[in-house]
């Protein structure tokens, strides 16, 4: 196979190349720089391609027209690679709506003036074969606008490689790489063009299209080796220079090597840097414990403080370590945030907590001693209304409906002081909690006897049916607080001459005790909130006592503590019945799941 028909497929690899890597960039062509990249190499894709048939073709006409399907893409590759540069650089501003028409000026006429030059010789003269070069080619006598055609490519390379220069100099080590692959695949054509163009070495064959090859290739490993056309570097850099938080890059040796805006707000010393270039031990001397980590090659986070011109700031200071693919560690990234505003903000929350630590103490102790000077004299009167109701019943007295309205009062004023200080004896953790194991039994018949004198008052008849072998693990005290309040509630909302019953049934190693009235009632609205809050409005029994809901509140959280539930069920005119569970023994205490309500009680008359 002839030379030129090596070269003939050679080129038709580097056009697929060339097509397969505008592919690639249009794929992602939302980014400007991919879209700019894809036009370019589509444009040299025409030229790699009409070359290819250029050189293994013989007649002058076949030539010339292969010449005019080369320069559909000749004139603009450098145009669309210069924007390209624009973009990637972030000089974008520049491309005023009249910066767009001079740029696309020149190649629209060199379009143009190539397709129509047998009319006016602008730009090719003459057109001849030249059988001297190793392969036959084409050799021309160069027009005008030939020239004019090949200052403004080399005039475009100019300005975008000055552009990445500019850029490179101050761009971030990852940047670097992306910019130095850029760079490489724009030299490699334009080297081969100046070859081609002035005759260098006397070849005769365009070596442009191959360099377009090597561009080609360097593009691909750009792509998948640093992400090329996934974030533009310029973006990157912008996202680098405009950090809030400071950050010094610095090589192996701790050589200061770039550094942010935001770093040399935190560090004054980067101010008097020649370059980017210096040693930390120098740039840092001031700050021990800065050097004290830097020094040592691990990942660290460390809180630094500054104090500058009588201002104390802080600054949450981490080190990372920069490897390269091997592993082999190849310098490090400091970054500074700046955490004064959230020190104060904790200086000052631990400043409140402090408060209203004092406070709290403060109100514990004056609700204790509050609530206890209440509660003691209440007590006192308490016993007296029931010496002397039981004294007025017996000598009889037209005044006793007055006293035992009174005496209702004493006893629904000490009740309710009593549920205050149990539940801040809840709220604050103080309340003792040490259960036993009971006869349930025994426990239910002395509370009843205790509260004798209140049932009688409304006439209300209390009874229970519960087996003496069931046993409950509960603390006794808490135990009689919860039937208090439910027993206090059932006589508080029973008419006169009502029943009260209270009884119990074993249900694995739970014990299901239920205390039933004849009552009112509850209706189903105020159900759903019974045991999760006190009552928004106070609630007034049968005979008009007044009730806060706290002390069902209180039972509800009390059961808890033992490991078991309450619940109710009620209908308005017929009564109610509350039920809560309790464990047989400790292990009965970790069952925490709804037991099953389908069970009878039988009733004791």
């Amino acid at each position: 196979m002839s030379i030129g028909k090596y070269l003939f497929a050679l080129l038709l690899v580097a056009t697929c190349l060339m097509l397969f890597i505008s592919y690639l960039s249009f794929r992602k062509r939302k980014l400007l720089v991919a879209k700019f990249n894809a036009l370019m190499m589509l444009a040299a894709s025409f030229y790699s391609f009409g070359y290819a048939f250029e050189i293994i073709s013989e007649d002058i006409e076949i030539i010339k027209f292969w010449l005019s399907f080369e320069y559909i893409g000749i004139p603009f590759i450098t145009t669309f690679w210069l924007i390209l540069v624009i973009y990637f650089t972030g000089y974008q501003k520049v491309l005023k709506r009249w910066v767009w028409l001079l740029l696309f000026l020149i190649p629209v006429l060199t379009f143009l003036l190539q397709l129509t030059n047998d009319l006016h010789y602008l730009f090719y003269r003459n057109i001849m074969m030249d059988y001297s070069s190793i392969i036959p080619t084409v050799d021309s006598l160069k027009g005008p606008w030939y020239w004019v055609h090949i200052c403004y490519i080399y005039i475009q390379v100019i300005v975008g490689m000055t552009l990445f220069v500019m850029m490179y100099l101050k761009a971030v080590p990852l940047v670097r790489k992306q910019i130095t692959v850029i760079i490489l695949g724009a030299v490699a054509p334009w080297i081969s063009n100046l070859v081609y163009v002035f005759g260098i070495f006397g070849l005769h064959v365009d070596l442009t299209p191959f360099g377009f090859t090597l561009s080609g290739i360097l593009y691909i490993w750009g792509i998948y080796q640093f992400n090329l056309l996934r974030l533009a570097p310029i973006a990157l850099q912008k996202v680098y220079e405009t950090m809030q938080d400071g950050v010094v890059f610095l090589d192996y040796d701790n050589n200061i090597i770039n550094y942010n805006e935001a770093a040399q707000e935190v560090f004054e010393e980067l101010h008097d840097m020649k370059g980017n270039k210096g040693s930390a031990y120098h740039v840092f001397s001031n700050y021990p414990e800065l050097l004290q980590k830097i020094i040592v090659l691990e990942n660290s986070d460390i809180q630094i403080t500054i104090t500058r011109k009588e201002e104390t700031r802080y600054y949450h200071l981490k080190v990372s370590l920069i490897y390269d693919k091997g592993q082999i560690t190849l310098g490090k990234m400091l970054i500074f945030s700046d955490i004064t505003q959230l020190i104060d903000y904790q200086e000052k929350l631990q400043s409140n907590v402090n408060q209203l630590a004092e406070l709290n103490a403060f109100k514990d102790k004056l609700f204790t001693v509050v609530a206890h000077d209440i509660r003691d004299p209440l007590a006192v009167l308490v016993n007296l209304t029931e010496i002397l109701d039981e004294e007025m019943k017996t000598v009889g007295s037209e005044n006793i409906e007055i006293f035992q309205e009174v005496s209702g009062q004493v006893r629904n004023t000490y009740t309710l002081v009593e549920n205050l200080l149990d539940w801040f004896r809840s709220q604050s953790g103080k309340i003792m909690f040490n259960p036993l194991v009971w006869d349930l039994s025994s426990i239910v018949q002395q509370f009843i006897h205790s509260i004798t004198i209140r049932s009688e008052i409304k006439e209300i008849k209390i009874t229970f049916k519960i087996d003496d072998e069931i046993q409950v693990f509960a603390d006794k005290e808490i135990l009689n607080l919860i039937l208090r309040n439910l027993l206090s509630n059932a006589i508080k909302f029973t008419d006169i001459g009502g029943n009260i019953h209270i009884g119990a049934i074993k249900k694995g190693d739970q014990v299901i005790i239920s205390v039933r009235d004849s009552g009112v009632g509850i209706d189903s609205v105020i159900v759903k909130s019974l045991f999760h809050k006190a009552l928004d409005a106070p609630s007034q029994g049968t005979k008009g006592e007044k009730g806060t809901g706290l002390g069902l509140f209180l039972s509800s959280e009390f059961i808890q503590m033992h490991g078991g539930e309450i619940w109710v069920e009620s209908i308005q005119g017929e009564g109610s019945t509350f039920f809560f569970s309790l464990p047989v023994n400790e292990a009965g205490r970790n069952t925490k799941s709804r037991l099953e309500r389908e069970f009878d009680l039988t009733w004791k008359s």
